[in-house]
């Protein structure tokens, strides 16, 4: 129950109330002491936390200091201790990255020189190239250096 919901229980309140039956409000005239009551009465002072409530405040408040920066202490050292990590890796993907194009460069040399050894059109020339020989109305030239016959 709050202040506001709580009845006033003052000493003032107590004194300006009859125990008797209230009387009609036209035969009722209040006297000096009983105005003064009365503005008593309406103006409550604003009520300070108890001691124990203050010190409860200000514990909490703590505590949720307290863990708030144990957890950030933890997040910074974690993040910390994770950042070598990530380096470490992103060095490693930009090595297998190479790695992958140099790849996939020879893959499609490879990949050419395969459509050109089993293309039918040029059969012939290959057979020619491996086996060194030709067409029978082919004459093979040779070339030779010459020799140095002035010594």
């Amino acid at each position: 129950m709050n202040a506001a919901q709580r009845p006033d229980t003052s000493a003032s309140y107590h004194a300006s109330q009859p125990l008797t039956s209230q009387p009609s409000p036209q035969s009722y005239q209040p006297t000096e002491s009983h105005q003064a009551a009365e503005i008593r009465r309406t103006h409550s002072p604003k009520r300070t936390p108890y001691k124990a409530a203050r010190q409860a405040i200000a514990f909490e408040s703590s505590v949720k200091l307290t863990v708030n920066l144990l957890l950030g202490i933890i997040a910074a050292t974690t993040i910390a201790k994770l950042v070598p990590y990530y380096q470490a890796q992103q060095q490693r993907l930009t090595t297998l990255q190479a790695s992958v194009e140099a790849a996939e460069l020879k893959n499609t040399e490879l990949r050419e020189q395969f459509n050109q050894n089993f293309d039918p059109a040029q059969a012939a020339r290959i057979m020619q190239e491996q086996s060194g020989m030709g067409y029978p109305n082919q004459k093979q030239v040779i070339w030779t250096q010459p020799l140095d016959t002035e010594q």
